[in-house]
């Protein structure tokens, strides 16, 4: 029953892949008409040794065997001919089908919502988009080829071998049954054993990387024998599999072999008394066989294609799983474009969770101002960092509202809405590729005059500046020549081209040293004029440079004010600044001793 489903499912997932191939048909008729051709070309040379041998060799007529030699030779080239167009125009139809399902399927995951790579691991994501893809394609380009070849080839062999000798052709019939059941379960035992070896290689491979990449952490821990014993137990599986792969195919491959082999004795054995009574001729016995051996890469074929088609429909059905899946945040067909704001951000009575009936924020109502710097502080799990992901709608309220300016962000396009709110994060990505291109970003059209306005503001230009190509200086994968600072102010310059009047700072410093954070404090306080900044954070200097401080508790507003009115409160946010200042007093000492001492070392020179 479940072997049936999985065929439905392979056939029904095939039919979606009809009109990207319907697309190309011109490629693929080509292709198809080259394996006809090509098929004729291959059946009709065994007939042409035939007569050679019957009409020349035997009545030893040198001119017709040699006139046989040269048709032949023709036939070989022109089959060679074919066998270009019938290859390249595969190629390029499977290709183009790739490069159409590949850009869909991209185009699906960069529409989909924030709760779909919450869900979905991201190295699966790109497995699927690289090679599920790929193996689709190789599926069109060689298997569904050789399918169509290979009946083409079939039809013709058969026509011929009955035509000749319908006695034989039955006999060689049921040989090729038997071939074509051994072939198919081949590939029914090794096909899954594969899959797991795949599976189990993967494996294999994740721990060699984690030990490779995390080799400071072994050494230091002195875990060397303990990772090696991990190693060595997936290592003995993979062993295992393959060991197992080796015999099935030991012993399927030579099964098959020897029906062929007896067929061939067979088809000499009843052809040659055929011969002797005069029924069949020796040129007729010889291109027989040479039939006999064209029919076996047809017959074979039927078991990998099964196995082929079916690994290849798996593939295609996980990128249509993807494609077919709706956003859980999508716009409405009368979104409007949100206009230039100033910056005003209303949540009433907002409820979410990100699990049915388990929220995390429970009627949280809150209004900033335009312009106003508002710090989010509360303990771990009480909704901070969820608070703030709902204001980019990255995830829809599950009641109540949020307003930008007075506009749903429910109503409004998500680009427009976007291109207005930037995150600076505590791990801001940078792409690999140029400064320009980094800054800008969320918006590529903009001047060189306004990408270095940001880089100025945001205090990075004077470093950009000092490199040899300036802004066309390449950043390394993820930003791994820059330091955790620069990727801070590269994140702000980018959010400043983008022109985002609401800025939300996600613990940002937690990765800075105290030296840097203050730094990068000093200098964002003046580039957060005339922005209404949100601030999540665990850092007590970052957290004063707030003009309100609202503590969640819980999923649930429980205070809020300035920072001195809440210490005299001595409530929840009086606990949360004791423990905070309790685990950062060394640090913040050492950092106020050496602005002190700057301030004194400044004074000395100016004396």
């Amino acid at each position: 029953m479940k072997r049936d489903t999985e065929k439905y499912v392979s056939i029904k997932t095939f039919a979606r892949l009809i009109p990207y191939i319907r697309r190309y048909w011109k490629a693929f008729s080509v292709s198809v008409i080259s394996m006809f051709l090509g098929s004729q070309l291959t059946t009709i040379a065994p007939s042409f040794m035939r007569s050679a041998i019957d009409n020349g060799v035997i009545k030893g007529d040198f001119q017709i065997v040699l006139s046989y030699v040269v048709l032949i030779i023709i036939v070989g080239l022109l089959s060679s001919v074919t066998s270009f167009f019938e290859r390249y125009y595969t190629t390029l139809f499977s290709q183009k089908v790739a490069l159409d399902f590949r850009n869909d399927v991209f185009r699906a995951v960069q529409r989909q919502s924030f709760s779909f790579f919450d869900e979905v691991p991201i190295g699966q994501l790109v497995s699927r988009i690289t090679d599920d893809v790929e193996r689709v394609a190789r599926f069109l380009s060689f298997p569904l080829r050789n399918l169509i070849s290979t009946a083409f080839l079939a039809s013709l062999a058969i026509g011929y071998m009955w035509s000749m000798n319908p006695k034989l052709s039955a006999i060689v019939g049921l040989y090729m049954l038997g071939i074509m059941l051994i072939s198919i379960r081949y590939n029914m035992i090794v096909r899954p054993l594969n899959m797991e070896a795949r599976n189990q290689l993967g494996i294999l491979t994740a721990i060699t990387d984690n030990n490779i990449t995390g080799f400071r952490t072994v050494k230091s821990l002195s875990v060397e024998k303990n990772r090696l014993n991990a190693f060595n137990v997936e290592n003995e599986k993979l062993f295992s599999l393959y060991i197992r792969i080796a015999k099935v195919e030991a012993l399927y491959g030579r099964l098959g072999l020897l029906l062929l082999v007896l067929a061939n004795i067979t088809v000499l054995y009843v052809g040659g008394l055929d011969i002797i009574n005069g029924s069949f001729t020796v040129g007729g016995l010889a291109a027989f066989n040479a039939y006999t051996l064209l029919l076996m890469r047809p017959v074979s074929f039927i078991g990998f294609f099964i196995g082929m088609f079916s690994i290849a429909m798996t593939s295609a059905k996980r990128l249509f799983d993807i494609i077919d899946r709706v956003p859980e945040v999508y716009e409405k067909p009368n979104a409007i474009e949100l206009p230039p704001i100033k910056g005003e951000v209303v949540f009433e009575n907002v409820w979410f969770g990100y699990v049915k009936d388990k929220p995390v924020l429970k009627g949280v109502n809150l209004h900033v101002k335009p312009g106003e710097k508002v710090a989010i502080i509360g303990r771990t799990g009480s909704g901070k960092s969820t608070l703030i992901s709902l204001i980019p709608r990255f995830y829809d309220v599950t009641e109540g509202s949020i307003k930008i300016d007075g506009y749903d962000v429910r109503d409004v396009k998500l680009k427009s809405l976007r291109r207005q709110v930037a995150i600076v994060s505590q791990e801001p990505f940078v792409f690999a590729g140029s400064f320009k291109d980094n800054i800008a970003l969320a918006k590529p059209e903009a001047s060189m005059d306004e990408i270095v306005k940001a880089a100025k503001i945001a205090k990075l230009h004077d470093f950009i500046a000092s490199l040899p190509n300036g802004y066309d200086s390449l950043i390394g994968e993820r930003g791994i020549t820059l330091s955790g600072g620069q990727k801070q102010r590269l994140t702000i310059a980018r959010a400043l081209v983008a022109g985002a009047k609401i800025i939300i700072l996600d613990d940002p410093t937690s990765n800075l040293d105290a030296k840097t954070e203050r730094e990068f404090i000093d200098d964002i306080k003046g580039i957060l004029k005339d922005h209404t900044v949100f601030i999540v954070t665990q850092r007590l200097p970052l957290m004063m440079i707030a003009d309100r401080i609202i503590v969640l508790d819980d999923g649930r507003v429980v205070e809020e004010g300035t920072h001195d009115e809440l210490m005299s409160k001595r409530g929840l946010y009086y606990s949360i600044y004791v423990e905070l200042y309790a685990k950062q007093k060394a640090e913040l000492e050492k950092l106020l001793g050496e602005v002190e001492a700057e301030v004194v070392g400044s004074k000395d020179g100016g004396v």
